[in-house]
């Protein structure tokens, strides 16, 4: 299979590649202390949107099951947050013997916003510097957001009538890329420190 390269879209990287800000989504990398935002962000999916989303449909309990069941010592977790440190979208990275597989929800009030395309970029970049050359996203045949999605992004699609995949292909790490990362992120955490601090302040005033 043709695989394109992450050049493909490379101006989403330049347009994204330093610190965030107020024109677009926070996307920092989540861990085991986010769970209660993941989980209150699939949980607020309608149950056509959890469908779309798992691939089929899903209880609250499993919604729990599932989240409680994210290893982040193995895969990646992505969050996007507004101005007001609310959690927009969520995308989880998985990592496996045949490559890294990408899925992600946005949240009714946060699409056309460019969110799921900043989640994927930002996992795309994640999966490279983690030494994987593809990425693949899983997705039903009617979920068109997604369908969009990966065309915008230039990924290579392969249709089916019950579930299709799209792939991009990723360069190999360099000391820059990684570097870069870890700095982006540090600025990320920082930034969705303080959101997620006085969103708290201001819940309990």
């Amino acid at each position: 299979m043709h695989k394109k390269s992450l050049s493909s879209y490379g101006h989403l990287a330049r347009r994204r590649s330093g610190p965030p800000t107020r024109d677009g989504p926070l996307v920092a990398q989540l861990g085991p202390g986010h769970r209660t935002l993941i989980a209150a962000h699939l949980l607020s999916l309608s149950p056509g949107d959890r469908r779309l989303r798992f691939g089929h449909a899903i209880s609250d309990e499993s919604i729990r099951d599932y989240v409680r069941q994210i290893r982040f010592v193995r895969d990646a977790a992505f969050g996007a947050f507004d101005d007001t440190g609310r959690l927009m979208g969520f995308g989880h990275l998985a990592f496996g013997t045949d490559g890294a597989e990408f899925a992600l929800s946005v949240g009714l009030s946060g699409r056309r916003q460019g969110i799921g395309r900043a989640l994927l970029e930002r996992a795309s970049t994640h999966a490279r510097n983690r030494g994987y050359d593809v990425l693949v996203m899983l997705y039903m045949a009617e979920n068109n957001a997604l369908a969009s999605l990966a065309r915008r992004a230039g990924m290579q699609i392969v249709s089916d009538p019950v579930e299709c995949r799209a792939y991009v292909g990723l360069k190999p790490p360099t000391a820059h890329s990684v570097v870069f990362e870890a700095w982006r992120e540090a600025v990320c955490a920082l930034d969705l420190g303080f959101r997620l601090s006085a969103r708290e302040a201001a819940t309990s005033a």
